[in-house]
């Protein structure tokens, strides 16, 4: 058996786990703007390639996906010639649709979405652009700032859907953005941070419960790479790819975890560095003090960054937990996944010298009280599908009267932890977690 651990590129289809609430929410919310953060390979471009792969396979769908990557570009010409090579690599999707691909060469980008999204609309479509590597903005804004209100216009205005990710970096559009008559250019798009796996979807990508043939690991080995990566995507496949170990038969087993499996190589360590450099300052100082410290309360914190505001303090934990930089362990608070931990220790003085950083306090605590506002919204529409199941649930489970059948059970049970967890959240998030009461009681 190949080792079926991928590193390094983008997943979709049966190669990629999780996130099936998050991707039917973006493909169901009424929001026209989406900006999805996140941490270098948490799982950005295979969030929209499995989007796009979603639509590709659901002949219901309105929507037309267009994969558009724009990390090489410098200019608004850059935009224009990769947006048409994005139309022109999915020539027979859009073909057939009624574009007239050669004509949109010699058109810039902002004529390019008009026309293709009004022949979609034409032809009852909506077009799903799906803008990966979108830090790439921050060069064309300071090359041509002008052409940036106009793209602005047109990711926000028209008969189409926009899905774009970056890191935190992207922030420094508004910075540059300060002086326009109009809303800084992320004004209008909502926000969604994408963070870690949940439990399920990173027990299934550990066994390959996909693949054709599963992996053998034991429950000790299980729960190690659970801690040790903390469901970070792409750290539960670089420490997979890493103990596994095939045999003669044909199968497949992860050996147990050895201290030496849990040292960054020079990629990762280069990954580690750059989600350091997209910390604001004070970021950057709560990661060294938990590093140094390895787990503290929020009031040690606030005392040792001499931060008044516990607010404020709880603020960056919480942005920082949800971007896979920080975990809560009981009352206190440690450093994300081991690597990181590993890392931080490793080059500490280095990091602490580190004290200029592009992104900064004030944007951050903006684009933490959107990503909570969000998240709460989420929650409690998820919570609202999941009484609705429960109660579909319910009625079957009085149909059987005395006898009612193991996994229907077993389903309601799951329903109940599912609210329960949703319901935690919203409470810890500040919400209103009156609503669900009636689940818990059934």
């Amino acid at each position: 058996m190949r080792n079926p651990y991928i590193v390094g590129r983008w997943l979709r289809g049966n190669d990629h786990y999780g996130r099936h609430k998050l991707t039917e929410h973006l493909l169901t919310t009424t929001d026209q703007a989406i900006w999805l953060v996140g941490t270098r390979r948490m799982g950005k471009t295979s969030l929209l390639r499995q989007l796009e792969w979603l639509i590709e396979h659901d002949p219901t769908s309105q929507y037309v996906p267009l994969f558009w990557d724009i990390q090489a570009c410098e200019t608004a010409n850059d935009l224009a010639y990769e947006l048409f090579i994005s139309v022109e690599d999915e020539t027979e999707r859009f073909a057939a649709l009624g574009i007239d691909i050669l004509s949109l060469q010699e058109m810039d980008v902002n004529r390019i979405l008009r026309t293709v999204q009004r022949t979609l609309h034409a032809q009852g479509k909506q077009l799903l652009l799906l803008i990966d590597e979108a830090e790439a903005l921050v060069n064309v804004a300071k090359n041509d700032s002008r052409e940036m209100a106009r793209l602005r216009r047109s990711l926000q205005q028209g008969e189409h859907r926009t899905i774009l990710t970056a890191t935190k970096q992207l922030m420094q559009l508004n910075e540059l953005m300060r002086d326009w008559l109009t809303s800084p250019f992320l004004f209008g798009f909502n926000l969604v941070n994408l963070w870690s796996l949940d439990v399920e979807a990173t027990q299934s990508l550990i066994h390959q419960a996909q693949n054709d043939v599963a992996v053998s690991v034991d429950p000790v080995v299980m729960e190690d790479i659970l801690v040790y990566t903390h469901r970070h995507p792409y750290l539960t496949q670089y420490l997979c790819h890493r103990l596994f170990e095939s045999d003669e038969a044909g199968t497949g087993r992860l050996r147990p975890v050895q201290a030496e499996d849990l040292h960054a190589d020079h990629l990762l360590s280069g990954f580690l560095q750059i989600d350091f450099d997209h910390l604001s300052p004070t970021e950057r100082q709560i990661l060294l003090a938990i590093a140094r410290q390895g787990v503290v309360d929020e009031a040690t914190i606030g005392a040792e960054l001499n931060i008044s505001s516990p607010a404020t303090v709880e603020r960056f934990l919480y942005g920082m937990n949800k971007l896979g930089y920080l975990r809560q362990i009981l009352d206190g608070w440690a450093i994300g996944n081991e690597f990181l931990r590993r890392w931080v220790l490793e080059n500490h003085d280095t990091l602490a010298r580190q004290l200029y950083s592009k992104v900064s306090d004030e944007n951050v605590e903006a684009l933490l009280l959107e990503g909570r506002r969000f998240e709460l919204d989420y929650l409690q529409k998820e919570v609202g599908q999941l009484q609705q199941r429960m109660e579909e649930l319910l009625a079957r489970r009085n149909a059987y009267g005395d006898q009612v059948p193991l996994a229907l059970s077993d389903t309601l049970q799951q329903t109940r932890r599912e609210i329960e967890v949703a319901l935690t959240q919203i409470q810890l998030l500040g919400g209103d977690a009156s609503i669900g009461s009636s689940e818990r009681r059934g």
